[in-house]
């Protein structure tokens, strides 16, 4: 998003939760029950350090992790033909070129970025039929061979911590759902080096305390893992599909001169 905006496109983000089940800031166990607002605020945050526009908000609640028990007002709850309708609204009224969401899996299984993944891609394909729609559809994906590497990093940052308890259950999950839901490296079509813009998203993840536990993104010590963990973005390009073997290293359908 920051390399796009960075060339002079219009990049828009529409929310479709309030994240209100998210954690607070230095919770590291149960983290259900979070203020919404502070989780809006977040993502106004990140937006303004990406470049991009600010953030456009559905306001459905948060379901929480699989097993919680999606509160009333949740995504999960939602008519799905509901959150496509409201999503073509803000579709039609932006004319995006490009849309991207979540791969079907979600990236780890939550409830929500598996329901947006979907709503999201029946609302482009209602749209790019349409006068002036968008034309292009790619879903954001985990390939395999960065597992091994991810788990590194994550038991790297547990012991830089000094943290002693050990994970939690749903962080286990998360950590099964991330490998079990990773997509075979072929089926991978878009890889975009962001080093130009690292600073900006190292500043938009900086945003999301009630996310990142404290973590200190500054830290010069943990700059080589940081370029390593988020230096790369990977895609698969849903609409048009590609044809075997092509990859590429931009959304097709932007502008990329510098502004």
């Amino acid at each position: 998003m920051a390399l796009a905006a960075a060339a002079g496109n219009p990049v828009w983000v529409l929310c479709v939760t309030n994240g209100d089940q998210g954690g607070k800031p230095g919770e590291t166990n149960v983290d259900h029950s979070l203020d919404p607002q502070i989780r809006r605020e977040e993502l106004r945050c990140a937006c303004e350090a990406m470049g991009i526009s600010e953030p456009i908000f559905l306001g459905y609640r948060d379901s929480g992790m699989e097993g919680w028990g999606a509160p009333p007002g949740s995504l999960s709850l939602a008519d799905p033909s509901e959150v496509v309708e409201r999503m073509l609204g803000v579709i039609r009224r932006l004319r995006p070129a490009v849309i991207v969401t979540f791969d079907p899996g979600g990236v780890y299984g939550h409830p929500d970025h598996v329901a947006t993944s979907a709503t999201a891609t029946a609302a482009y394909r209602q749209a790019a039929a349409e006068p002036g729609g968008p034309v292009a559809l790619y879903h954001q994906a985990l390939p395999r061979s960065r597992i091994a590497a991810m788990r590194a990093g994550m038991e790297e940052e547990r012991r830089r911590s000094g943290e002693t308890e050990p994970p939690s259950e749903d962080d286990l999950r998360q950590q099964e759902a991330f490998e079990s839901l990773a997509r075979p490296d072929e089926e991978i079509t878009t890889i975009v080096r962001i080093g130009p813009v690292l600073e900006r998203k190292i500043a938009a993840l900086a945003c999301h305390d009630s996310q990142m536990r404290g973590r200190r993104w500054d830290d010069p010590e943990t700059r080589a893992q940081l370029e390593a963990m988020f230096g790369t973005e990977t895609f698969v390009r849903v609409d048009p599909a590609p044809s075997a073997g092509e990859t590429e290293d931009r959304f097709r359908a932007l502008e990329w001169g510098t502004r």
